[in-house]
């Protein structure tokens, strides 16, 4: 579909607005869509990005002067750039690929008539299927060949999609893969065997007499279905072991790569209500479904087995009865393929939604909040906002169970018919002679075998295919590119300069403000330097720069000559320490929680109780009933919990015990007295004459005696030198001292 622009600025506009999360109408012209997308729809355009689109989408994208919507085809990727291919439904060949710059964004449904529909609805698709209709209900081939198209483009990227996934999540396991497989086998194959059998004893007692007595024939059958019942109980147990082994093996694996993912995940990341919900469906699938679809997977291989096994079974009766058998499944089996792709959208559509209900009930259960929740009497608040979202969430998914119901009982309606139907023709063959009674016997068994077997085979490959849509969101998490990954990991040269910050603007992606604009500064080696300023003018984002955790969207910072932007936040972590406003608590022993810090060399007992001496903390954690091994926190039994200032002297032992040449220090004393600051202060004056050290503080006592002071206001640097150069201008900063600053 095309539409022509009248203005090359509205296309500007319109993807200013998408760009900010907003969704864009556009008008629909032609038929290269049709019937899908007629003439007059209007489409609803969303931005997305390349790892939310899939084969299938309706994409719009800019070519010459035109915008067009086409179906997604596939993406390519050439040397780190991402190619697009689209094609109309009704085009013979596909459209020139085009870049990522070119993508406007996915059309997520379609307003025709004046009422809106969704691309994926089951309404949508019929419409497109019969729509074309000409009288006599003759579909043009032209459109039937489409569909076959997109749907063997849709579960061939599905199965390809499929393959990676099982190959990601098993790489570990594959012994016990192979084990629980062959165990698996043998438990789809044995069952048969006993069926078979027992139809071979029904045969054997009604063609023998009470006279011929027992013989040799006889003993052999008993005993060969006693050992299959004997080996199937056993095997049960056998299989039960490996299984809880196969699951450990890849749960293990699977939270390896969640847990090195997050290691290295940028922070922005967490800071991103998108990616978080992303994240929330990453971290919720990975306890379960990489298990999930192995098992799922072993289970497709034994029904399989035990399909061509009762093919040759059902050959003694009627080969083709085995048809109508794999008929009785199939409605149940399209039931469920619909409704699967509908609970996965509902629950990317709920992840939102879920995210807050469970902050509200960290809220009403969390330590935390639990002082001020007994003293402002605020859960019922919370409570209430608790089960609005909750009945929210259940209302969705109840409407889509009450749909399922209603498709599964017709479902079961026409399976009982084609059993009915089954079940006579045997007795009819019986009745006039054409087969056994231990053939009807084994029909019966098998029937009951069969059902259940290819059921499983269905079920279990329709499991497959869903297990992998919500499985998609792990691997796409774990698969994530970090902008980290191409930089240089090996560690920063000792500074002997210092650091240099040329021009520097930064805004965090979900703020329309500039943080930092158009900052420089300088912060020589050996020197320290002190970032002062109101709250929220970019003092601490300042420091999350300098720590290599974010990366300027224009300037540069520099280590001597080593510019940040080209390297890892690894190799500028071996640099540097800091101590941050909102240091965390860590629920383990006192000398593990200073001996974080230089996890990277051997632990020394006698660093660690220098590091404590330095920031004032050690008599506290000396008098501990286990001294510097007694736990920390109140999570755990066994627990000592410190006031929060004691946390934070932990936050800065921790910091003098990694020992690093560059200290950042954001308000390192904002939690303490009066006597442990200037303590602290007094030992901080003396390590700074080996070190480059930079303070952000909103107290006086901190930041008087800094070399260099940068005051900030809105992002940008005022004002800077000593602290006497400084009160000598009475500027901003001597204002500020005068009117914030307290001893």
């Amino acid at each position: 579909m095309k539409t022509e622009l009248a203005h090359e600025e509205l296309v500007g506009i319109a993807d200013s607005l998408l760009q900010e999360g907003r969704t864009v109408s556009f008008t629909m012209a032609g038929y290269s869509m049709y019937p899908t997308l007629k003439p007059g729809d209007v489409g609803l355009v969303k931005k997305c990005a390349p790892e939310d689109l899939y084969t299938g989408d309706i994409i719009v994208f800019r070519t010459a002067q035109k915008l067009v919507a086409h179906r997604l085809v596939k993406i390519v990727e050439k040397k780190n750039t991402h190619f697009y291919i689209a094609k109309g439904d009704n085009n013979r060949h596909t459209d020139t690929p085009f870049r990522e710059e070119a993508l406007i964004g996915k059309v997520e449904s379609f307003t025709r008539n004046g009422k809106k529909r969704r691309l994926d609805s089951l309404t949508v698709i019929l419409q497109g299927l019969f729509s074309g209709y000409l009288p006599g209900l003759v579909l043009p081939v032209n459109r039937f060949r489409i569909r076959l198209g997109l749907l063997f483009i849709h579960y061939s990227t599905s199965f390809h999609t499929l393959r990676h996934n099982l190959r990601l999540v098993s790489t570990h396991s594959r012994k016990m893969i192979f084990i629980n497989t062959l165990l698996a086998l043998l438990q789809g194959i044995i069952p048969l065997g006993m069926i078979y059998c027992i139809k071979l004893l029904i045969d054997f007692l009604s063609k023998t007499t009470q006279s011929e007595g027992v013989n040799r024939q006889l003993l052999l059958l008993l005993a060969l279905t006693a050992f299959l019942f004997m080996g199937n109980a056993l095997l049960n147990g056998i299989k039960s072991y490996f299984s809880e082994k196969l699951n450990h093996s890849v749960s293990r694996w699977i939270y390896e790569l969640l847990h090195s993912k997050h290691e290295t995940l940028e922070l922005s990341h967490y800071e991103n209500p998108e990616e978080q919900n992303k994240m929330h469906r990453a971290i919720q699938q990975a306890g379960f479904r990489p298990v999930k679809l192995i098992n799922e997977s072993i289970s497709v291989a034994k029904s399989l087995v035990a399909v061509l096994v009762m093919l040759g079974m059902f050959s003694m009766i009627r080969w083709y009865l085995i048809l109508p058998l794999v008929l009785v499944v199939i409605p149940g089996v399209l039931v469920r393929l619909k409704t699967s792709a509908r609970f996965y959208k509902l629950k990317q559509e709920q992840s939102a939604p879920e995210r807050e209900m469970y902050y509200f009930n960290r809220v009403l259960t969390g330590f935390p909040f639990a002082k001020e929740m007994r003293l402002f009497g605020f859960a019922p608040f919370f409570r209430s906002r608790f089960n609005k979202v909750q009945e929210q969430l259940f209302d969705q998914k109840a409407t889509l169970l009450r749909s399922e119901l209603k498709l599964d009982f017709i479902a079961q309606i026409s399976s009982a018919v084609m059993i009915f139907l089954m079940l006579g023709f045997v007795a009819y063959l019986k009745l006039h002679g054409e087969i056994s009674l231990g053939i009807v016997v084994l029909f019966f068994f098998l029937f009951q075998r069969g059902f259940t077997v290819i059921n499983d085979l269905f079920r279990s490959l329709t499991l497959m295919l869903e297990d992998n849509s919500y499985l998609d969101d792990f691997v796409s998490f774990v698969e994530m590119k970090d902008s980290g990954k191409d930089k240089k990991r090996r560690q920063i040269p000792l500074l002997e300069r210092g650091i240099a910050v040329e021009q520097v603007s930064f805004r965090y992606e979900t703020s329309h403000r500039e943080a930092l604009d158009n900052v420089s500064l300088t912060i020589p080696a050996g020197k320290t330097v002190a970032f002062v300023g109101g709250n929220g003018s970019g003092k601490t984002t300042m420091i999350k720069l300098l720590c290599g955790f974010y990366q300027p969207q224009s300037g540069r910072i520099l280590y001597d000559d080593t510019d940040l932007s080209g390297q890892s936040p690894e190799s500028v972590c071996h640099q540097v320490t800091a101590v941050f406003q909102d240091f965390a608590l860590y629920n383990i022993s006192a000398a593990e929680n200073i001996g974080l810090g230089r996890l990277a060399f051997d632990f020394n007992p006698d660093k660690v109780t220098e590091a404590a001496q330095l920031a004032g903390v050690s008599d506290v954690l000396e008098h501990l009933p286990k001294g510097y091994n007694t736990m920390l926190g109140n999570l755990f039994e066994g627990g000592e919990e410190l006031s929060i200032g004691q946390w934070q002297k932990m936050a800065i032992a921790r910091a003098f015990y990694r020992d690093s040449p560059v200290l950042f220090m954001d308000e390192p004393s904002s939690a303490l007295d009066v006597e442990s600051e200037a303590l602290i202060l007094q030992k901080l004056k003396q390590l700074s004459r080996q070190k480059t050290v930079v303070i952000v503080s909103h107290r006086l006592s901190t930041v008087q005696w800094a070399d260099i002071i940068y005051h900030f206001e809105e992002g940008r640097i005022v004002e800077a030198g000593s602290h006497a150069e400084l009160m000598a201008m009475q500027g901003r900063y001597w204002q500020f001292v005068n009117k914030e600053f307290s001893e």
